[in-house]
């Protein structure tokens, strides 16, 4: 039997909801619906309608535009106060008193003004109708990631990259905060960042969700993308078995990402690696940490110029970085190794700290048994970013090195 919605079928609620004329109680309903039903048919559906209404309110939507609507029969102290006071011109938030001195106020009256405004604004006849894309877009957009999203990973998902800049921002929060519908909650939970969430959704998913994911990077101890943590995610016993209750499933981890983004306890690097916030690889914040993270995803000795561009251009902090300072750095600190001109390597890699004959001995050492000059060079050219000479050199050193009947090197057992 098809399953009936209010007296229609699933089918008939595609069709409406693409024209545009759902009523926002039964949107609210459906989303209801989905999240709770083991109707396998009806929630393949559902998605369908739901990716398809999602798509098309993205494309065209635009905080700003509604705004505006919304404001055209304020008057213009009433609107410079609500742009102020929300940060619509895109410069902060103001408090109610520095707009009040500029209006030469009290910092009540200015309250009181604001109230006045958001009242005025509700009781137009086109209110609800002017709205109405935002609480579509925002039901929605939280219905694809579990109910629950971090306050800027809603603001990034629905404006999209066009819409990026502190003004759309500025107007989107104003109408969840200020306008926007009621089935959305904000939340400041602690251990968790400022987030947006349907009436009917808990935490507790969201909370069991990052204890598994924080165990996995602790369990490593390294940073792992974001496909790599998934992925391991899915091998734990609370996907496994309770894949419905938390409404995770293969086609889609989009409510794991989102309960990940809510943590304050994990982070992603500039590289977009999570781990925990307080790791170094995370958030460097010592020269020497930043070189090390920068070097370890290059995976390649670098120049200590070309170290200290990476650097500023992952964009760790505020903070620049110079060439002067970061090869300071790479000289005191044991984790670098000098393998050329200005060149250095890390030395988990394998490179040999100090000079040239220091690593043709450790290649002596090594073989175990005399080596012929181009021997040692192949070997020494693998540390080191070096001319043949130079190395032709550096056996020239009797003190170090002797050559027997054959002409091969070994160590001269009577060096200091």
């Amino acid at each position: 039997m098809t399953r009936r919605i209010a007296g229609l079928t699933i089918y008939g609620l595609y069709d409406i909801i693409l024209s545009n004329q759902l009523d926002i109680a039964v949107f609210q309903l459906m989303l209801a619906i989905n999240m709770d039903s083991q109707n396998t048919q009806f929630n393949s559906i559902l998605d369908k309608v739901m990716a398809a209404s999602q798509e098309q309110e993205l494309a065209s939507f635009n905080p700003v535009d509604i705004v505006t609507i919304l404001f055209r029969e304020l008057g213009s102290r009433e609107q410079d106060i609500l742009r102020r006071r929300f940060g619509l011109h895109g410069k902060g938030n103001e408090t109610l008193e520095e707009i009040g001195k500029g209006y030469n106020v009290t910092r009540e009256r200015v309250r009181q003004i604001e109230n006045a405004a958001i009242k005025n604004i509700k009781n137009r006849p086109y209110y609800h109708d002017t709205l109405k894309p935002v609480n579509v877009v925002v039901l929605a957009s939280l219905e694809k990631h579990g109910g629950l999203m971090a306050e800027d990973h809603l603001l990034e998902y629905i404006l999209q990259t066009a819409h990026t800049d502190a003004v759309a921002r500025g107007h989107m929060l104003f109408l969840l905060a200020r306008l926007g519908t009621e089935k959305v909650l904000r939340d400041e939970v602690p251990g968790h960042i400022a987030a947006w969430r349907l009436d009917f959704v808990g935490w507790e998913k969201a909370k069991k969700t990052i204890e598994e994911l924080t165990a996995i990077l602790e369990k490593h101890g390294e940073p792992l993308t974001e496909d790599e943590l998934l992925n391991y995610f899915r091998e734990t016993e609370t996907f496994k078995n309770h894949r419905e209750h938390f409404g995770f499933n293969e086609a889609s981890l989009d409510p794991i990402y989102a309960h990940l983004r809510t943590s304050t306890k994990l982070k992603t690097n500039p590289y977009k690696e999570w781990g925990l916030a307080n790791w170094k690889t995370v958030t460097p914040k010592r020269m020497g940490d930043k070189i090390y993270l920068v070097m370890k995803k290059h995976g390649q000795p670098l120049h200590f110029r070309a170290i200290t561009e990476k650097i500023n251009q992952a964009g760790f902090d505020s903070k620049k970085a110079y060439a002067p300072t970061v090869h300071n750095e790479l000289i005191l600190d044991d984790r670098y190794v000098l393998v050329g001109r200005g060149i250095y390597a890390l030395k988990e890699w394998g490179y040999v700290p100090g000079v040239v004959a220091d690593v043709i001995s450790d290649v002596l050492k090594k073989a175990g048994t005399p080596l012929s000059r181009d021997e040692i060079v192949e070997k020494v050219m693998e540390q080191r970013l070096v001319k043949k000479g130079t190395v032709y050199l550096a056996l020239a050193s009797l003190s170090r090195f002797a050559r027997n009947e054959d002409g091969k090197y070994f160590l001269n057992e009577n060096a200091a």
